[in-house]
């Protein structure tokens, strides 16, 4: 048990005097014992706290050993943890000392009868002691009262920075809404973040991080120094309040800070740390008129600024549709609905052919929302239901759907290209799921190939190659979507074997323009080629495009003209 050394010298004067001192007889011992446990009775009432009577007197006889001077470990933990238990009862402090002053003064008057004391005598000791506590407990209550408030203000402003909190930024904004509701104005939020801070955190340390933190939050200070409000939000994020200021000249002032931030200088070593940031800016009425749809449209193109290479401000309507709050919201409702609703999400199936004898070989696996009498592409609602995590449990609807109509006769001796998300790749269960498809229904694994896409498996890789060992143990053939989107294409190369590499589309729509793409191309086939992986080009959209695929040495073909994507393909056609 630790005590400050104060406290420990406290302890020890207090057993050598108690050693000098006779206890009063078991009459009154009892009589103070009783007044202890009914005034804290009193207390935990108040509070609505129960606690038995049996508790309370072995509280009470604890305070009388502690008292009589025995100070021994195991009294001093007993003592510490019932005071635990007032404090999680909330009976304050106030209430404690004051309970404390009656009983002092219960116990001289106790004393009169038994010690030879002149009554006055007594009367000065219950006096000055009483005194004493009372002024423990006004400077408690002032403690309190600070703590109460310093809590406050970290509760309401960044320690670090200076700046906002994020709990007080929140509220901020709330007003700056109320306000423009009621005077119909508009204003901006701008998200700030600061690029590659993890970098700056892994090289130089955490101090030196902070330094760059505090740096940008001076910056911002002095470039918005009319800001309604500036708070850092997060652990390298900070936000901006710009009251009657509309998209385009919020968005203008983003860009003025971008370039501010830029030109920042700091050397906390010596050596200038470049800073740069992502800003995303978001308006009210125009991107949300809730707290949630704006800060939530502000960060998702600080997002997509970071994304499409940092150092730069974006608004939110240039992020695009498909980050939109609004539509988000939207096709993830239209998506729950059809989750719920039997043959709403269903596969179709797009051709895979074999360039020298035009005739399919396999099929994609697409997914497909039924609305009306429409199908809906499910890449209008990847991105949302990733974000929201749906994205495995339609992946299990189609999968199953799509092996169940293996059986059907335009797809007998068809290999089913089923794409995985980065989810259901790490998720360790989607292996055993399709094992369990495949016995079910009677489907030979060789039919099967598990695509997983190049820019989602690079997030990690040992999920990959845990995914891919689990696959060759089935029986079923492993594809990589979008091959030469990233280097991490390489790394697939090495790390595990492929079957199949599809070729990313934006390569293959420009061979047939761009000589840079065709020599792209032609250099990945021989790669790939040396390798012994069979190469599918995606996006074939012409004739042309076909035969310098072929002259190139790729085999098979995917794309809109040599067969749409259908519910049931005829006859394998």
């Amino acid at each position: 048990m630790w005590f400050s050394k104060g406290m420990l010298e406290l302890v020890q004067e207090l057993t050598s005097q108690a050693e000098q001192l006779s206890l009063v007889g078991e009459e009154v011992t009892e009589r103070v014992v009783q007044a202890y446990a009914d005034r804290l009775r009193a207390l935990l009432e108040r509070v609505r706290q129960e606690t038995s009577e049996t508790e309370l007197r072995g509280a009470a006889s604890d305070f009388l050993a502690l008292f009589a001077g025995s100070h021994n470990e195991e009294l001093l933990r007993r003592r510490i943890e019932f005071g635990r238990k007032l404090g999680a009862a909330e009976v304050s402090l106030e209430q404690l000392v004051t309970a404390y002053g009656f009983l002092f003064g219960r116990w001289c008057d106790e004393l009169v009868p038994v010690l030879p004391f002149p009554e006055r005598e007594l009367q000065s000791l219950k006096y000055g002691g009483t005194s004493l506590l009372l002024d423990l407990g006004l400077l408690l209550l002032g403690y309190e009262g600070e703590v109460a408030r310093q809590m406050r203000m970290v509760s309401e402003v960044d320690v670090l920075t200076g700046l906002l909190s994020r709990r007080k930024f929140e509220k901020e904004l709330q007003e700056a809404l109320e306000f423009a509701r009621r005077t119909k104005r508009e204003f901006s939020l701008c998200w700030i973040d600061i690029d590659n801070f993890k970098l700056v955190n892994d090289v130089y340390g955490y101090t030196v991080g902070d330094i760059v933190l505090k740096a940008v939050a001076d910056f911002l200070r002095e470039a918005v120094s009319d800001a309604f409000a500036i708070a850092r939000i997060g652990g390298n994020e900070y936000g901006v309040i710009l009251m009657d200021t509309g998209p385009a000249e919020a968005l203008a002032k983003a860009q003025e800070l971008c370039r501010g931030m830029a030109a920042l200088k700091v050397r906390p070593l010596g050596d200038e740390i470049f800073i740069t940031g992502s800003i995303g800016v978001a308006s009210y009425p125009h991107h949300g008129e809730a707290l949630a749809d704006l800060m939530c449209a502000a960060e998702v193109a600080q997002v997509m600024a970071k994304r499409t290479g940092k150092n730069r401000a974006l608004l939110v309507d240039a992020a695009g549709e498909s980050t939109n709050p609004t539509v988000v919201h939207e096709r993830i409702l239209l998506l729950r609905e059809a989750l719920r609703s039997e043959g709403a999400i269903v596969p179709f199936y797009q051709p895979i052919v074999d360039l020298e004898t035009g005739r399919p070989v396999g099929y994609e696996v697409l997914a497909r929302v039924r609305r009306g009498e429409k199908y809906l592409p499910a890449g209008l609602f990847v991105e949302a239901a990733e974000q929201f995590g749906l994205m495995g449990e339609v992946g299990r609807i189609v999968i199953e759907q799509a092996l169940q109509e293996k059986k059907n006769s335009w797809a007998e001796d068809m290999l089913f290209f089923i794409n995985f998300s980065m989810r259901e790749v790490e998720s360790g269960g989607t292996p055993q799921f399709l094992a369990d498809l495949l016995r079910r229904y009677g489907i030979r694994p060789e039919e099967i190939v598990a695509e997983i896409t190049e820019r989602q498996a690079v997030r990690d890789m040992h999920a990959v190659q845990a995914f891919a060992r689990d696959m060759a143990d089935l029986g079923v053939r492993l594809a990589v979507d979008d091959f030469g989107s990233g280097f991490s294409s390489f790394l697939y190369l090495r790390y595990f074997d492929c079957y199949f590499a599809k070729i990313e589309g934006s390569l293959v729509r420009e061979i047939t323009r761009s000589g840079r793409c065709r020599m792209i191309v032609e250099n990945m086939v021989s790669l790939l080629q040396g390798l012994s992986v069979e190469v599918v080009a995606e996006y074939v959209e012409s004739r042309e495009a076909v035969e310098i695929l072929r002259r190139a040495g790729v085999r098979y073909g995917q794309g809109y003209y040599l067969g749409m994507p259908s519910r049931f393909p005829c006859n394998g056609e």
